[in-house]
């Protein structure tokens, strides 16, 4: 009888051990808008997204071919994906009354990211991350990503765009900062180098980037 106490209490013990990493997974915020394939890859593997479904703190986060994916974290801030999009949530905790830092690796596609209470309360502690430059924001709207208008054809190149609200981007070979709504700048995605000087985007520029973000 003992001897089946015992197997029993280790059963459950591994059980609960089991059960933990999904326990201790860090809600980050979940999906409000979608269209097309999206998933999440974690501590308790790959799934697909569906609209009101919960991304965590460490989730690789893709779309597929002619998606959208729109995320609202905890502190009501908005990530937008275009297609075949890939990005990471480094690090997301919100605390209104403590230390809340938010961290997003955007690792491929074109992406929109409005400010929440964290960019709002403490600014500094919002950090980007993207092939070719990190982005400082100052309570903003922002865009980004690789487009095929703004540089010379055939160039591979990132764009960002600033729509309310002011950020820094920087990459190995500069600095500049976007202040003013419908600023931009680019940088070519397959060499280092310079941000280019902001200057207010053409019709075609920023036709480009909404068209890769609208439902």
């Amino acid at each position: 009888m003992e001897h089946r106490v015992g197997i029993l209490a280790a059963l459950l013990f591994v059980g609960l051990l089991c059960g933990l990493p999904a326990q201790a997974q860090q809600t980050a915020g979940q999906v409000e808008r979608q269209k097309g394939t999206a998933s999440r890859s974690g501590a308790g593997g790959t799934s697909d997204l569906a609209q009101g479904g919960r991304v965590f703190v460490g989730d690789e986060i893709r779309t597929g071919p002619a998606a959208r994916l729109q995320i609202r974290f905890d502190d009501q801030s908005k990530l937008t994906l275009g297609e075949n999009a890939r990005i990471t949530i480094d690090h997301f905790v919100y605390a209104p009354n403590g230390n809340s830092r938010q961290a997003l690796a955007i690792v491929r596609g074109v992406f929109r990211f409005v400010t929440g209470q964290i960019g709002k309360l403490v600014p500094r502690n919002v950090a980007f991350t993207t092939p070719v430059a990190t982005i400082g924001v100052r309570g903003t709207v922002f865009l980004g990503g690789e487009l095929t208008v703004g540089m010379p054809a055939g160039q591979s190149h990132y764009g960002f765009q600033v729509t309310e609200g002011a950020i820094e981007v920087t990459s190995p070979g500069g600095s500049v900062v976007l202040d003013e709504p419908g600023e931009g700048t680019f940088l070519p995605l397959t060499s280092i180098a310079a941000p280019t000087p902001p200057r207010q985007w053409t019709s075609a520029e920023a036709a480009e980037a909404e068209a890769a973000l609208a439902f």
